[in-house]
């Protein structure tokens, strides 16, 4: 392979991680400002929607075709994963009103809510994955899961980054 070609796939691919992640800091660092730990639910606001859409658009290279069919279904899938958002944000609201003085079962219950969390991320996933499957292609429905995967494993690590640890 030439070296300016893998010169090329190196830096778009820096350069989508760079996007990603600054787009994960743009989304929590106003509200980090106020709280640390109340911080998170920036990322479940209204631009997270129009960010993630424009990672997609510039990312996933659509036919006409494919785009007048994608673009009705990731818009309902968007609106399910803003639901989503909205319990994690909620979740680390609770982490965070109960962080001083965390009870036993509190604990559990964060835990669970979390684990609950996570499948129901999953099962929405599933869900959808039939329906992208009638609208893409395979190899692009993979890339399209591909760039979900990246962005929210940003923002999973910028929450992570600032959500202290239990003491």
């Amino acid at each position: 392979m030439n070296l300016t070609i893998i010169r090329w796939i190196h830096s778009k691919r820096q350069g989508m991680w760079l996007f990603v992640i600054m787009v994960a800091i743009g989304l929590v660092a106003p509200a980090l400002a106020e709280n640390p730990l109340h911080g998170m639910d920036a990322q479940a606001g209204g631009n997270s929607s129009l960010s993630r859409k424009r990672l997609v658009v510039d990312h996933l290279p659509l036919t006409p075709t494919e785009a007048e069919q994608f673009w009705p279904v990731y818009d309902r899938f968007e609106q399910e994963m803003t639901l989503l958002a909205e319990r994690r944000k909620s979740l680390i609201g609770k982490f965070g009103e109960n962080y001083d003085a965390m009870s036993d079962p509190m604990a559990k219950a964060i835990i669970r809510e979390y684990l609950d969390l996570h499948e129901a991320h999953l099962k929405l996933i599933r869900a959808y994955l039939p329906k992208f499957e009638r609208v893409l292609p395979a190899k692009k429905l993979i890339r399209f899961f591909q760039i979900e995967a990246r962005m929210r494993a940003a923002v999973e690590a910028e929450i992570a980054e600032h959500v202290p640890l239990l003491q």
